[in-house]
């Protein structure tokens, strides 16, 4: 027969399994939920950084930041980056800081070259939507009149000196 006291060692037996099986499934919940919230930031990420890439955002940002009109670039990306806390370098110079928790933050780089033939182009438009003209001019003259009717006209000289561009984003939670 049984007495108590083997109920009572099989009942401490059992309570210590089911706790150690308790803190193993917890351990193994919160690694899991944390793998979860990694991949959504990194897919974020990568998600952004190719659609500025795709709609032409990241060139244009990239050659208002070479041209001098930083500020105008940053406009630019800040109005397309649907992030939270984030960092965005172009040639290791910081452009933006979205402040955040950056404890666990992931990179997601981008060489971008630049796809323009050499020559005038013209920054145009009025003080809250800037644009990089597509055509490219023989000469500073036919840029300039061009694009008259803008109540910002700047033209510039494009030389294949940029080359390939570094743009990196360092997402955090």
């Amino acid at each position: 027969m049984m007495n108590s006291l083997d109920i009572m060692i099989g009942t401490i037996i059992l309570l210590i399994g089911l706790s150690y099986w308790t803190a193993s499934v917890i351990q193994y919940n919160n690694n899991y939920v944390d793998m979860v919230k990694s991949d959504y930031l990194l897919t974020k990420g990568i998600n952004t950084l190719e659609k500025l890439c795709e709609d032409g955002t990241l060139e244009k940002a990239i050659l208002l930041y070479y041209f001098g009109k930083v500020d105008e670039s940053k406009k630019l990306l800040e109005s397309n980056i649907p992030l939270s806390h984030y960092l965005l370098y172009i040639d290791n110079n910081l452009i933006i800081n979205k402040s955040g928790n950056f404890n666990n933050s992931y990179y997601v780089l981008a060489i971008l070259a630049i796809n323009r033939s050499e020559g005038w182009y013209v920054i145009y438009g009025d003080s809250t939507n800037i644009e990089i003209s597509n055509d490219r001019f023989l000469s500073y003259d036919e840029a300039y009149r061009e694009y008259l009717n803008y109540s910002i006209d700047m033209p510039v000289y494009l030389s294949r000196s940029i080359g390939t561009v570094k743009v990196k984003l360092v997402v955090g939670s």
